[in-house]
């Protein structure tokens, strides 16, 4: 079957319909960020739900059955985040490689303002009780991350989802704060902050120590906030699945700019700023 210029409307209408990211593998850690430097990575009107001791998150994960595009990996970071009364997670960048990639990126950038790139490697290994996850672009190993399962890596840390099984599984809320604007060859305009609303089913859960580390290249500022306390990591099967977004906020025009300043480096790269990068004769 070969493709066409033209797509039939009863097909148009399933277009990222129940969309969800089955069958995921791979680890989430928490961590407690530096309180100042995590305060600036935020956009304003967000703000740190913990001021003194920011929420620091990432997840790697390779998504073996997503809905609308074939398998793919997936990272990303983030800060714990609020808008009012609504909180969620502050996505300071995410990296998608594998066949999907491509699909997962243009879905989750266009269709949820998500800050999505593509990268050349993202690992997600294990065996036995040490697993190892990376996400590398360009050359350049953004997060580096070596896990031991058994514990935490602070005692008195816990998360909602121990004790899950394949049998009773446990759903968790999941919200995230992201942005959605328009592109023109002007510039930025019509930005607005949305709360994504995106529940987990979580199968399986291991606890795990991670071993963390974060590096900046000149494309992709991943190491800027810096983590003073490694909290723990979890080793994990689950779903990801899209219920809803919502509007929360619309900038004023005079804004737009200035909020794009903390949006543009997990969307863009530093080449669209330049003329002065490699050319070929």
């Amino acid at each position: 079957m070969q493709a066409s210029n033209f797509t039939p409307l009863d097909k148009l209408q399933n277009f990222m319909k129940d969309g969800a990211m089955n069958n995921q593998y791979g680890i989430q850690f928490f961590a407690i960020a530096e309180p100042k430097a995590a305060a600036r990575a935020l956009p304003p009107p967000l703000e740190l739900i913990s001021p003194e001791a920011p929420v620091f998150y990432c997840y790697i994960v390779n998504i073996r059955e997503p809905t609308f595009a074939p398998w793919y990996m997936e990272g990303g970071i983030g800060l714990m985040a609020r808008f009012g009364q609504t909180t969620g997670l502050y996505f300071l960048g995410l990296q998608l490689s594998g066949p999907g990639a491509l699909m997962g990126a243009f879905s989750g950038r266009e269709g949820s303002g998500l800050p999505k790139k593509l990268c050349e490697r993202i690992v997600v290994e294990r065996e036995g009780d040490w697993g190892h996850c990376l996400i590398q672009r360009k050359g350049v190993p953004l997060v580096d991350i070596t896990l031991r399962m058994g514990r935490y890596n602070d005692p008195a840390f816990s998360t909602e989802q121990e004790g899950c099984t394949r049998k009773n599984p446990i759903i968790t809320e999941g919200g995230c704060l992201l942005h959605k604007c328009k592109m023109e060859a002007a510039g930025f305009s019509d930005l607005q902050l949305m709360q994504y609303d995106s529940p987990t089913r979580f199968y399986s859960w291991e606890p795990a120590e991670a071993e963390v580390r974060l590096c900046s290249s000149r494309d992709d500022p991943w190491g800027e906030v810096p983590l003073i306390k490694v909290l723990g990591a979890g080793w994990m099967e689950s779903d990801n699945f899209v219920r809803g977004l919502n509007p929360l906020y619309r900038y004023p025009d005079d804004q737009v700019a200035q909020t794009m300043q903390y949006l543009f480096a997990g969307r863009f790269d530093q080449s669209t700023l330049s003329h002065h990068h490699q050319h070929y004769e």
